[in-house]
């Protein structure tokens, strides 16, 4: 069904778009925010580091409740950082629905992408179904500077994040076309594994930046 990995490639869009548009918008989003620029560049240190951290507990939720659910979650609560994102009135809101919520959406959705795209095709049509997500990712690392300046300078960053919350609705109308294995609700998560996890992908990615 080709309509999946249109719907994978949009969600996949989207997970990339994200922070090269905020990137690009720092400037007017701290103005709008009234905050700093080093306010704003600690928001996206943040988002960077919750998907950091808890990037492969999101793999594993997956695992235990199914990929198909955990990418329909993830969209659930990723539409709402980003429409908290939207109407953030000050800095701390936008901490809130972009660095945490949108992060902890993506954690779920990002795995669940790659995974339903290996179980929903075979042969060669999953190597185009791979192709289409590499793709859809280069197009928007690629387009997300653009889409964040035109939006940025001819309207408002807002309306980028509206948008995303419109996509992630879009994506759970159609997310009931994608075909899943059988899920592994008896499979348990280690919670001292999730931590050790977390604080090690958390630490590397925070020495990096």
């Amino acid at each position: 069904n080709p309509l999946v990995i249109v719907i994978l490639a949009v969600a996949q869009f989207v997970m990339v778009l994200d922070s090269t548009v905020m990137n690009v918008s720092i400037s007017q989003v701290s103005s709008d925010l009234d905050t700093t620029i080093t306010g704003m560049q600690a928001a996206i240190t943040f988002y960077t580091l919750t998907m950091a951290a808890f990037m492969l507990t999101g793999g594993k939720l997956g695992d235990k409740w199914g990929r198909a659910r955990a990418l329909k979650i993830g969209a659930v609560i990723y539409g709402i950082g980003s429409l908290l994102t939207a109407i953030s009135p000050n800095l701390t809101v936008l901490l809130f629905g972009w660095s945490l919520v949108e992060g902890l959406g993506a954690v779920l959705v990002i795995p669940a992408i790659a995974a339903l795209a290996a179980i929903n095709y075979t042969g060669k049509a999953r190597v185009v179904a791979f192709s289409v997500l590499g793709a859809a990712t280069g197009l928007a690392a690629a387009a997300g500077p653009l889409i964040g300046g035109l939006v940025t300078t001819y309207s408002s960053w807002r309306y980028v994040f509206v948008a995303e919350t419109v996509v992630m609705i879009v994506v759970l109308i159609f997310s009931g076309r994608i075909k899943d294995v059988e899920a592994n609700p008896t499979l348990k998560i280690d919670l001292l594994s999730v931590l050790l996890s977390a604080g090690g992908m958390a630490m590397l990615v925070f020495g990096v930046l």
